[in-house]
């Protein structure tokens, strides 16, 4: 498996608590040394619009430097979405997280959506047709469901919090396995 990671990520870009300093050293540490990291490239204004107007784009532009991460943050998840195409199992440890955007409008430390995108780039090149996007974060991903609502890339964060959480995912899966591919949207404020 590989790491889909930058050292960019490691930067302080908002004053938000997702963007503090340290938060993603512990998990960069225990895989450094086990997995391959590769650097993905900053997406393009294009793959951004595949998902998000051209005023959510501009705003964001506002902040040159939560823009630059933003961007990096997209690549990030096409990277690890196109390595994944090609058979090749990997993992993004990206920042800023980006389920909480929506095509026109953003919040939750979130400012571009970055499944979103990485699957819209996937569909327009036609590489897949359906997708499953499973969403493990604490909250909802209100931005990846209003964007994919009635398309053929479904949206599913299991409900039940406590012994039934993986009881639900494995009905979803058995019942739903048609899918060109499986995305997973890693939020880490799920508690334990």
């Amino acid at each position: 498996m590989r790491i889909i990671y930058h050292d960019c990520y490691n930067e302080v870009y908002a004053s938000d608590p997702a963007a503090s300093a340290g938060r993603l050293e512990s998990i960069q540490i225990e895989l450094g040394g086990i997995y391959d990291f590769v650097e993905p490239e900053l997406a393009s204004e294009d793959d951004l619009r595949r998902v998000h107007t051209q005023s959510h784009i501009e705003s964001i532009k506002m902040n040159p430097h939560l823009h630059e991460i933003a961007c990096l943050s997209a690549g990030g998840a096409i990277k690890a979405a196109q390595m994944a195409m090609e058979g090749e199992p990997c993992f993004g440890l990206i920042r800023p997280p980006g389920h909480h955007a929506s095509s026109d409008h953003c919040w939750g430390y979130c400012y571009f959506n970055n499944l979103a995108i990485a699957l819209a780039k996937l569909r327009e090149a036609g590489l897949i047709k359906r997708a499953l996007i499973l969403d493990f974060d604490l909250h909802f991903g209100d931005g990846t469901d209003n964007i994919f609502r009635g398309t053929n890339i479904r949206y599913f964060q299991p409900g039940d919090r406590g012994q039934g959480f993986i009881e639900e995912i494995e009905v979803v899966f058995a019942s739903e396995s048609n899918y060109d591919v499986l995305a997973v949207s890693a939020g880490f404020d799920r508690p334990c």
